[in-house]
């Protein structure tokens, strides 16, 4: 819009003014330093030029206040037809076309493993977006399938909406975490519920209080699809209570069957004809054997020796064949004895102290003629007896160190840590077990790590030509410190050249390590099927 006056009476700049005045810039800065008055010609010189600037400024004032006005108008304008424009473009939404199946898939991706039965969380908020999303979300039965309940977060649950996720999921996953209180009958109430719907169960996680104890003991239903099942009490008190477990003899589908005990052992009866891949029980030795013996099917173990403190270990035998077993964890390297596995590539191991840990091991190898890739040895072993046995069998290519000391001494650990660290550090000089691919050390109560070491081993690993590391892992679950620097960006200059490095710490790291041991998580991705 053009202004109403001459162009050339706007001045941009006040220093223009000056121009007008008469009077000497000195002069000027004078006055304004000081509180003179003026003379009076002097004040004749200035008044008008007072008097210009201040017509002109009532002009802007004005001009900005209808420039306001307008802008305001625009932007009042501008908000309502962003609203409608908004409106209609979602109606043409692309999305308003996507085949049910593709979004049932999308839905599936939006699963969190942890979502409690909430309408603030898929599957449950899905159905208040539109009545296409609702009909889509309520039509994929396994949108609805996992139920989390975890009464150590949440007090209490809704039993109408577990009980309408029941009713659109066609199978169940159910993940319910006890806890101690004076409100276990609504635990009771829901484990219950739960139970009733047995029939289309397929995996199963159970932490168990005293008070929830005798409601699944005395159950009398059946578990017909159960395929995984994990049971575990939650102290010594609520172990103590359980006699036996039954229930599961009832689940003729059933392939992997954790039972975790700390404090008493928890016998357990099984399928009579089953199907059993994989187990992880802590029990006596003689519960162990005969196991073995009635599971042909085994892919994978873990022998955890307890509850037997002071019984002999018996004379081997023939020894238990277990011809499909490809991993395996004893927590006493005497179990190797009694077994042989001729198709086993992985092993984890718990040295004990004045047990020839390399001695067993080579009767095993020798006895199986299997050919092992991966070692795992937790505790806090010593270097020379884990460098005799990766010298003597070069097929293994994967070592694993999850250093663990029974008091939790953090220098203990270190101390372990860095003599490894140390003695697998390549010179000219020393070229020690240069077939190894890939090296795995976790240390559960790091003091301080030197990451500078830990890096130099890695780096003349790389750089040694006939050294075939290329994967490394350091897992620390209880480190808070991170590398330094230094040592951090020589890591990333290694992963840049192409060396597979993982720095791990807290939950994610402990999961880690865990796994080295063959201690599968509850929950994970892979386990998550969207049909």
């Amino acid at each position: 819009m053009p202004c109403s006056q001459p162009a050339a009476s706007f001045i941009s700049n006040p220093e223009e003014y000056d121009l007008n005045l008469a009077l000497s810039q000195q002069r000027i800065s004078q006055f304004l330093a000081t509180n003179e008055c003026p003379q009076d010609h002097e004040l004749a010189l200035i008044r008008p030029v007072a008097q210009k600037t201040t017509s002109r400024l009532a002009f802007l004032d004005a001009e900005i206040s209808r420039l306001k006005d307008q802008l305001s108008r625009l932007e009042k304008e501008h908000t309502v037809l962003m609203k409608y424009h908004a409106q209609n473009t979602a109606i043409l939404s692309p999305m308003r076309r996507v085949p049910a199946e593709i979004l049932g898939e999308i839905f599936c991706w939006s699963l969190s493993l942890f979502s409690v039965p909430n309408l603030k969380y898929a599957p449950w908020v899905l159905t208040h977006v539109s009545r296409r999303w609702r009909a889509v979300t309520i039509s994929r039965s396994s949108l609805w399938s996992h139920i989390y309940l975890d009464f150590t977060i949440k007090k209490k649950y809704s039993l109408a909406m577990v009980r309408t996720q029941i009713e659109r999921a066609r199978t169940l996953q159910i993940s319910f975490v006890g806890h101690r209180g004076p409100d276990s009958h609504l635990q009771v109430d829901m484990l219950q519920l739960l139970l009733h719907h047995s029939s289309i169960c397929e995996e199963i996680y159970l932490i168990l209080t005293p008070a929830l104890v005798a409601s699944i003991t005395g159950w009398q239903g059946h578990f017909p699809l159960l395929r995984r099942a994990w049971l575990q009490c939650d102290g010594q008190e609520a172990e103590a209570s359980i006699d036996s477990v039954d229930f599961f003899a009832i689940a003729p589908s059933l392939a992997d069957i954790t039972v975790y005990s700390e404090h008493h052992f928890i016998p357990t009866l099984l399928p009579a004809h089953h199907r059993i891949t994989r187990y992880d029980f802590a029990a006596p030795w003689s519960t162990h054997y005969e196991l073995l013996k009635s599971l042909p099917n085994l892919r994978e173990v873990r022998i955890v020796r307890r509850f037997d403190r002071g019984v002999p270990w018996p004379k081997p035998g023939q020894p238990i064949h277990l011809l499909h077993l490809q991993k395996m964890y004893v927590s006493s390297p005497e179990c190797l004895d009694y077994l042989s596995a001729p198709v086993l590539r992985e092993i984890a191991i718990r040295p004990r102290k004045h047990v020839d840990t390399r001695n067993h091991l080579e009767r095993f190898i020798t006895r199986s003629s299997c050919i092992i890739r991966r070692l795992c040895i937790v505790g806090t072993p010593e270097v020379q007896p884990v460098e005799e046995i990766l010298s003597q069998y070069p097929s293994i290519a994967e070592l694993a160190l999850r250093i663990i000391d029974i008091k939790q001494n953090e220098k203990t650990e270190c101390d372990v840590l860095t003599t490894f660290l140390t003695r697998f550090t390549i010179s000219d000089s020393a070229r020690i077990l240069p077939h190894i691919s890939k090296l795995d050390f976790g240390c559960d109560n790091p003091e301080a790590i030197s990451y500078p070491l830990y890096v130099n081993m890695l780096h003349s690993r790389w750089n040694a030509p006939d050294c075939a590391l290329v994967a490394a892992e350091l897992s620390l679950p209880n480190g808070f410190v991170d590398p330094d620097p230094e040592s951090f960006s020589r890591m990333e200059a290694l992963r840049q050249a192409g060396m597979q490095v993982s720095f791990l710490m807290g939950d994610v790291a402990e999961d880690r390590a865990d796994q080295w041991l063959y201690i599968v998580p509850w929950v994970a991705p892979a386990d998550w099927e969207c049909n």
